[in-house]
């Protein structure tokens, strides 16, 4: 005796597909997005490999006339994954341009978007990101 087929079962099996795939899609991290404003380039990257603990985030700052100094400089690194509580550090300069966040540490293994958020003493403002994964020691 032949099984008999529910006449829903294509319609079902293409909705699975359909939302499988949108559930890869979007538990893919971030790509990196440009870290420039209109008038300034903000590079982000690590003093280090990305591990488990203490790794300096470093930030150089560019205008049209050259390195920008005198800014605030505040970093927050957050997992891509909701739950986890974001490291918080303002970074110091320490050359022209040039502004580190020595005591940043990254507290687990995994994706992570460090975000940097800048203003100049003349009030302007830039955003720059870096993403990372972070390797368990």
């Amino acid at each position: 005796m032949r099984k008999r087929s529910s006449p829903a079962a294509p319609y079902l099996f293409s909705t699975l597909t359909l939302l499988a795939a949108f559930m890869i899609t979007a538990c893919r991290p971030p790509e990196a997005k440009p870290s420039s404003s209109s008038s300034l380039a903000v590079a982000v990257r690590l003093d280090g490999a990305p591990t488990v603990g203490a790794v300096p985030v470093v930030v150089e700052l560019t205008g049209p006339a050259g390195p920008v100094t005198g800014a605030t400089v505040k970093v927050t690194g957050d997992m891509t994954h909701a739950g986890m509580q974001p490291v918080l550090i303002t970074a110091a300069e320490v050359g022209e341009g040039t502004y580190r966040a020595g005591d940043f540490e990254f507290s687990m293994a995994g994706d992570w978007i460090i975000t940097v958020d800048v203003t100049t003493a003349s009030g302007a403002r830039a955003r720059g990101e870096l993403f990372t994964t972070v390797a368990s020691r």
